[in-house]
């Protein structure tokens, strides 16, 4: 008798399993472990963002190698030049990758978490006027602590992804994406940043005026490059010769 009930239990678990795989993925996009979570509406659908971009925002050096411990927290984050946050927790064990980052003038985006689920965060900053802290426009401040050691790079950042170079969509549009998270869509100047499969972009950035989050998953084979929007539309990109 027990070892009927250990073999119909074996059998409920494998017709489960079976269950679970039967929808077939879209084989240009990869399925991660990462939600669709949207910190920005409070649901687990992405809808794009839009805020008011400034030119006038600090160089993004005044970030890089410092500590900047977040207030009524015991997290400590760290800016990369790999467009990274790592955070350093209240054990003083150092996270890496645990948000990805974009500076672009007024507007700091982040994208991960410290303990969770990933979540989007958007909003303009404010730097103080000796540069020992800033405030994210919903009222979190981080406070400059002591100097850390940063890579070879120096002050600038240097992204490393399957994005860089120049494309060209099927109409013939230009993709230009930089190391120093800078995109160009043919004259339009935008910044973007990669995590995991997921593709944000910023833009366009005219001093003054709404800029666009957008959102993509991508995936590259060879010489091209599949975008999907959050919208669903699906974009084919080639790299230039």
């Amino acid at each position: 008798m027990k070892r009927t009930v250990i073999t119909v239990i074996i059998f409920l678990f494998l017709l489960t399993a079976c269950n679970n795989n039967a929808a077939n993925p879209d084989p240009d996009f990869p399925v991660d472990s990462n939600p669709d979570t949207d910190s920005l509406s409070g649901n687990n659908t992405y809808t794009p963002y839009t805020i008011t971009y400034s030119a006038g925002g600090p160089d993004i050096s005044m970030f890089l190698g410092w500590e900047w411990a977040k207030e009524s927290t015991d997290f400590i984050w760290l800016f990369q030049t790999d467009g990274t946050i790592s955070v350093i927790h209240c054990c003083g064990e150092v996270y890496h990758r645990q948000f990805n980052y974009l500076f672009r003038g007024n507007v700091l985006i982040t994208y991960g978490s410290e303990t969770s689920f990933d979540e989007i965060e958007a909003a303009g900053f404010t730097m103080s006027a000796d540069g020992l802290s800033f405030t994210r426009d919903n009222g979190t401040s981080f406070t400059r602590g002591k100097a850390r050691d940063v890579s070879s790079s120096g002050s600038i950042l240097n992204l490393s992804n399957d994005l860089l170079g120049t494309w060209y969509g099927e109409d013939g549009t230009e993709y230009v994406f930089g190391s120093d998270t800078g995109l160009s869509i043919n004259t339009g100047q935008y910044g973007y940043f990669v995590r995991y499969a997921e593709l944000m972009t910023l833009g366009a950035l005219v001093d003054g005026t709404q800029a666009v989050l957008q959102k993509y998953r991508f995936n590259r084979a060879g010489n091209k490059l599949y975008l999907r929007c959050a919208d669903g539309q699906k974009y084919t990109l080639s790299l230039a010769e």
